[in-house]
């Protein structure tokens, strides 16, 4: 009867380490830059906004001006991420995108938040 238990017990603990790898894996920072990070345009309006949050130097373009952003935090419980953002007109700014998935969680729309506005962003590809 040990050896039963042993080779369950043993099972568990592999399926659980499997899982929680998994389950970090797809939360991490870079993975988050990385579905951010292309060309996205506001649901109202014809303006183009590029993010590139995936590689150095990290950037969002904007009305074709070019912003140095800095990933300053992620909330994976909310999908949120804060950058910091250098502008022309003074110190940084602390920008937010927000993932807002779909109800299946296979595509999302942006919520972009800086200057005290909010603009839900859509892929290029979907406009």
């Amino acid at each position: 009867m040990c050896r039963r238990e042993n080779i369950f017990n043993g099972s568990l603990l592999v399926s659980f380490l499997l899982l929680t790898i998994i389950l970090g894996g797809c939360g991490s920072n870079a993975n988050m830059a990385a579905q951010i990070s292309g060309k996205w345009k506001p649901v109202q309006g014809n303006n183009i906004m590029a993010i590139n949050l995936n590689q150095n130097p990290q950037t969002l373009m904007i009305d074709g001006h070019t912003f140095q952003a800095e990933v300053e935090s992620i909330d994976k419980g909310s999908s949120t991420m804060q950058l910091k953002v250098a502008t022309d007109d003074g110190p940084s700014k602390v920008w937010t995108i927000r993932q807002v998935w779909d109800d299946n969680g296979s595509t999302f729309k942006l919520a972009f938040r800086h200057d005290g506005t909010t603009e839900t962003l859509v892929p290029v590809s979907q406009s």
